[in-house]
């Protein structure tokens, strides 16, 4: 189970007769993941792209801590109440910068144990607004410059490590379990086929990203280079696609030294690709995977995945 199935489980629970100490624990919980996944946008090369991401991290964050303290708050409510809460907590200095005034530094990409401890602190000052409503604005401060030291001191290396690599492993257990439950069919007779027909994903591939590719010249001539798609299970497999060509784009198997690898099980690629599943929150979560992690070079290929 992937950090934001379990936010999504405690938003179902119901709350109202739990007791305040088992609510503060679970508020905890919510803003330790969140911190984590904060921590791992850090990597992000581009500057002030960090912001961007965490700002979906974040939404979620909010709007399970104001579940579990008995708070509706809507996505869109919760964007607007981290930067009220991070110019609360006195990060207030970038606020002409929207989102970007929850950076403490200028334009220096944040480092892995800042991000977490200042999103811990945010995630903090969180819990308090809603555990305690009204509350004056300069305790509020209060509490995230404290809560702040407290992020620095309970960050992890090892648990960054794990947090990392937690969704790719369940990736990998769900892909064996569903190969050990399918069911074996007895008696039946393969039919030879010459052609076999393409699954979803290879006419995605091979016969819509050339479509859009052959629509889209400002998109090669941007990128100008090769990609290296390396999409799993069901239906996926290993894809070239060469925009130095002028023709014949996508090809079978990886080819040439990729300016950009993109990794993805099928069913995320899918829905990454019909616009059902939200690409920053993706990459946060291990179901999208970068390399190198290049949010400008990916950016040139957005068009392929909004094209009709």
């Amino acid at each position: 189970m992937s950090w934001l199935d379990t936010l999504e489980d405690i938003r179902k629970k119901d709350f109202s007769k739990v007791p305040m100490a088992q609510r503060d624990a679970a508020a905890r919980d919510v803003v330790n993941m969140a911190s984590y996944a904060c921590a791992v946008v850090a990597i992000s090369p581009i500057p002030f792209s960090d912001a961007v991401l965490m700002l979906p991290v974040q939404s979620a964050m909010v709007v399970t801590v104001g579940h579990v303290y008995g708070r509706k708050v809507t996505e869109a409510d919760a964007k607007s109440l981290i930067v009220e809460l991070a110019a609360t907590a006195g990060l207030g200095m970038l606020a002409r910068q929207g989102i970007k005034a929850i950076l403490p530094v200028f334009g220096a990409l944040l480092t892995v144990p800042a991000a977490f401890a200042m999103n811990w602190g945010i995630g903090r000052v969180a819990m308090e607004y809603f555990r305690n409503p009204g509350m004056p604005r300069e305790q509020l401060k209060k509490i995230y410059e404290a809560a702040k030291e407290e992020g620095a001191g309970l960050f992890s290396k090892e648990r960054f490590d794990m947090f990392r690599k937690s969704s790719a492993a369940q990736t990998e257990a769900d892909e064996v379990e569903e190969e050990d439950d399918a069911p074996k069919k007895k008696g039946s007779k393969k039919k030879p086929a010459r052609k076999k027909p393409l699954s979803a994903i290879q006419k995605l591939v091979e016969v819509d990203f050339t479509a859009r590719l052959a629509k889209n010249k400002d998109v090669r001539d941007a990128f100008d280079g090769v990609v290296h798609l390396d999409i799993t299970g069901s239906g996926g497999g290993a894809w070239t696609a060469d925009l130095t060509k002028p023709t014949d784009w996508i090809s079978r198997g990886h080819e040439g030294s990729p300016k950009l690898t993109i990794r993805a099980e099928a069913k995320d690629f899918t829905a990454l690709v019909k616009g059902e599943k939200n690409a920053q929150l993706a990459v946060m979560n291990g179901d999208l995977t970068l390399e190198p992690m290049d949010l400008d070079l990916a950016m040139k290929l957005g068009p392929l995945f909004s094209a009709a």
